[in-house]
């Protein structure tokens, strides 16, 4: 190549740049969308729609455990009616279904029935189905059958854990039964959260909206049966391990899952009952601590519509819920107080 042509295609480049825009080119930048779905062919099973449901669900912005926890029960809809055409499921074939879940998962089948009817609320809006065969369902009904954690256990538990090299484990029962929050705020709950002599929850969850509600609970509140205010608790669990972020850490320093919260609470319950409890799936979990909280709250003379605060609940209906010890006081007598001068002569 010569001088001559060198110079022209420097020319020719030159002259291409300055036809661009001032601004330069713009390349757009692809944002995700839900996943264009066909109509189904006739015939084509509702696991075959599933398969289209679960791209949809990717989309919603859902957080990673939620995401697994509705694959686990849409897993349950695909083993009950995967092979029938989506088109063609009858709501007496689910309602025959649902009898089939013993009463003991009778919270599993109603689970269910929700992912099936958000299934085919999705597919009638995609075109594979014109009806919604869950829509008018009744959903099982759901009988309580985890029995409240009581005072005396917790107190057992407690002994326990002194007694472990994982200190956090005594924090954990104390700040549950100090703030009787949920598991969640209390993995997440932290010291920089401590504001003007009170701790702030912001709760993850409401039942029934997409947020939670904002507690500030005062240092100041006493639980008398562990003769410990709030802050007390939270100076426990200052001292319990290295200097971290979190109230609960390990002896290191980080947080701790909350996974890990529900195995130790577990094994300690355990190691608590014994025998004496028939069945794994009626032994209290780490969110009765949560009942134990309010009910040992009002019995120190607590209001319950304070407790109603303390558990973030809008409703009051919700707290009394929380309230009923579910048959602990069965075997107490009731007296009769008269007033004075109402006895018979």
């Amino acid at each position: 190549m010569t001088p001559a042509d060198l110079a022209g295609m420097l020319e020719m480049m030159a002259q291409a740049l300055r036809m661009l825009p001032a601004g330069g080119l713009s390349v757009p930048v692809a944002q995700p969308a839900a996943p264009a779905v066909a109509p189904a062919p006739a015939g084509r099973a509702l696991a075959d729609w599933l398969d289209m449901h679960d791209g949809i669900l990717l989309t919603r912005g859902y957080k990673a455990q939620t995401i697994k926890n509705r694959r686990s029960n849409l897993a349950h809809v695909r083993r009950l009616w995967g092979t029938v055409p989506v088109a063609e499921l009858k709501p007496h074939a689910v309602a025959s279904a649902l009898r089939t879940f013993p009463k003991e998962k009778s919270s599993t089948a109603v689970r269910v029935l929700s992912e099936l009817r958000d299934a085919y609320v999705e597919a009638i809006a995609n075109g594979w189905a014109e009806t919604n065969p869950a829509r008018d369902i009744k959903p099982p009904k759901h009988k309580v059958m985890r029995e409240r954690l009581e005072l005396e256990v917790w107190m057992q538990m407690r002994t326990l854990a002194q007694a472990s090299p994982q200190r956090w484990v005594e924090s954990m029962l104390l700040l549950g039964l100090a703030i009787g929050q949920r598991r969640a705020d209390l993995a997440k709950v932290r010291f920089d959260d401590v504001v003007d002599g009170h701790l702030r929850i912001e709760q993850q969850k409401e039942a029934g909206k997409g947020y939670g509600a904002r507690v500030e609970i005062p240092l100041s509140l006493r639980m008398d049966c562990i003769g410990m205010t709030v802050g007390d608790v939270i100076e426990h669990c200052r001292q319990s391990a290295k200097p971290g972020p979190t109230l609960l850490r390990k002896a290191n320093g980080k947080p701790i899952e909350m996974s890990s919260l529900s195995a130790r609470f577990c094994e300690h319950i355990k190691a608590v009952l014994g025998d004496k409890d028939p069945g794994m799936h009626r032994r209290p979990s780490l969110h009765e601590t949560r009942s134990l909280s309010a009910r040992t709250y009002v019995a120190q003379g607590l209001d319950p519509k304070v407790v109603q605060t303390l558990l973030g609940h809008s409703e009051l209906e919700m707290t009394e819920l929380y309230l009923n010890d579910r048959g602990l006081s069965r075997n107490e007598w009731k007296r009769v107080e008269v007033p004075a001068g109402a006895e018979s002569a």
